[in-house]
């Protein structure tokens, strides 16, 4: 009884929480499609949904209680969000949902001894909504996937990759080898596989290696300053350029003699013998 017990506790720590996988990326499994019964006629919510909203901030969840969120503003944004990644393949939405807040990010969970690896970003939304396309691309896997739950995956090419997990349900009119475009809605944001909340489980793959959807392909940063004040011209007169060395006056040093007065003769003195005596 103790032995099924312990069992029973570690395989329900294993799979708590996110999906999640260790650190070696290595190349994507291929996983074979269930066959899946022929979309429904007539024209579905996805015929008739908005397209794909971009969002210039990301409020993170609780205040940004959640782990890997980076730098988070007093407001709960995050700090270092923008509307969409860079990548190879082109501009792909940072945010895919139709509106969620950051309940997780990428990186490691835990301690060293017990955690693991969360290799994506959670968007999570109590409310589900819309899951779109993050850029153009090609429909490579939309069925269901172990701990992931409901699973689509699109190339976009160039070594671009994106994961959506967690859906709640997937547009049954997708099947792999179709083109979507960009924002186009695919699914609906769920909690199927292993997941404790609705929340979009969003993965981002660029050359085989997984990248951290929120800090990845951010735009450079410019730092603008004050224009330079001007500097005035120097007056004319020290604006003329200098003569060459060849054209310049040589100053010459010439040795004055003082202007002394003509010298006096002395006449020599009378001879005693001649003066008279007294």
């Amino acid at each position: 009884m103790v032995r099924k017990s312990l069992l029973a506790f570690f395989a329900a720590l294993a799979l708590s929480g996110c999906a999640a996988s260790g650190a070696t990326y290595s190349a994507p499994i291929v996983y074979p499609a269930a066959a899946r019964a022929p979309p429904p006629p007539g024209p579905s919510i996805y015929d008739t949904a908005p397209r794909a909203p971009v969002f210039s901030e990301l409020i993170a969840c609780n205040g940004g209680g959640g782990s890997n969120l980076g730098q988070v503003g007093y407001r709960g944004e995050a700090l270092l969000f923008t509307p969409y990644i860079e990548t190879p393949a082109g501009a792909l939405l940072r945010n895919p949902t139709e509106g969620a807040c950051l309940s997780s990010g990428f990186g490691w969970r835990g301690t060293l001894e017990s955690g693991r690896q969360h290799n994506g970003l959670d968007l999570a939304n109590p409310n589900g909504g819309f899951i779109y396309a993050a850029g153009e691309g090609r429909i490579t896997y939309a069925d269901y996937r172990g701990g992931y739950g409901n699973v689509v995956e699109i190339d976009h090419g160039a070594g671009v990759r994106t994961l959506y997990a967690h859906l709640s349900e997937i547009n049954q009119r997708l099947r792999p080898g179709d083109r979507v475009s960009a924002g186009a809605p695919i699914a609906r944001m769920g909690m199927t596989g292993n997941a404790t909340g609705v929340h979009l489980h969003y993965e981002v793959w660029v050359d085989g290696l997984l990248v951290d959807p929120l800090h990845y392909g951010r735009p450079p940063v410019y730092v603008s300053a004050l224009a330079p004040t001007p500097i005035a011209a120097p007056p004319q007169e020290i604006a003329q350029p200098a003569a060459p060395m060849d054209e310049q006056p040589v100053a010459m040093e010439v040795e004055i003699a003082p202007n002394y007065p003509p010298p006096v003769t002395l006449q020599p003195p009378p001879d005693i013998a001649d003066k008279p005596v007294y």
